[in-house]
């Protein structure tokens, strides 16, 4: 499979403003986070207190405890699970579910199929269009995140932090997969952000019912989040491996099921 340079940088050109405004949010709502962390932490009692005075299925959901508020990883992590990854996937997995139909939804796909490139180089381009986005997103987002941690906190359990990003890139990256194959199959004039925000915002939810709720805990085997832990429970968090690898699979095959999809999808416009 090969790429188009022109079409590549083409298409990074394109997405450059709704990128940009993205990455804004994300990395504006990371400081809000981290900024706010020390003004907690003097109030670690009562914070405890608190948390001790709510149901313990609610806790349980949102993924909090006790460590929620003795470090800044603790803290950062209940957001970075429930938030965060949020927006970031909602980001990405919507430009992935509009990048490859933008011709058509434009009424250009004619004149983009008469350029001396085959529809296969089309399509990688703009997949590979669409991991530069995710990538640079991402790496932005955990840059800022790690200067915060450093302006904010002490004594910060870089471990944690890492595996955590880890699992989290691996989820955006799995949503945008799963965008990708599901738009696929679609029209390409339809408005797929309703879609796309539904599934990721019910995953979430499935994992947090199946957490709060023993009578229904299998409902988190339907989500991704329940493989992959985002929040630093007890202070623990370690890279699962295994759920890292059979997500990534998972997404390369759903990439790839994509790509053929389009390649033989009728192209209008």
């Amino acid at each position: 499979m090969k790429m188009n340079r022109t079409l590549y940088f083409k298409e990074l050109k394109r997405n450059r403003k709704n990128t940009l405004i993205w990455t804004s949010i994300v990395v504006a709502f990371t400081f809000l986070i981290l900024s706010i962390y020390p003004s907690f932490s003097q109030m670690g009692d009562q914070m405890t207190e608190l948390m001790s005075s709510l149901p313990e299925e609610y806790a349980r959901a949102l993924g909090m405890d006790e460590g929620t508020w003795s470090s800044i990883i603790g803290f950062y992590s209940t957001y970075y699970g429930i938030y965060i990854t949020l927006l970031m996937g909602i980001f990405t997995a919507s430009t992935g579910a509009t990048i490859v139909g933008k011709e058509e939804r434009d009424g250009t796909a004619e004149f983009l199929l008469t350029r001396p490139m085959t529809r296969s180089t089309i399509v990688t381009t703009k997949f590979l269009a669409l991991g530069t986005l995710l990538a640079v997103v991402y790496s932005t987002q955990t840059f800022f995140a790690v200067l915060g941690m450093n302006v904010f906190g002490d004594n910060v359990l870089w471990r944690h932090f890492v595996t955590m990003h880890v699992h989290g890139f691996i989820l955006v990256s799995f949503f945008t997969a799963a965008a990708v194959l599901f738009s696929s199959f679609l029209s390409p004039k339809l408005n797929y952000m309703g879609p796309v925000v539904g599934m990721i915002f019910g995953s979430f939810f499935l994992d947090a019912i199946a957490k709060a709720t023993q009578q229904v805990s299998w409902l988190g085997y339907i989500s991704p989040y329940h493989y992959l832990q985002l929040q630093a429970e007890s202070g623990s968090l370690e890279v699962n491996w295994g759920s890292c690898i059979v997500l990534m699979i998972l997404s390369l095959i759903m990439l790839k099921a994509g790509h053929a999809r389009y390649l033989k999808r009728d192209i209008v416009g």
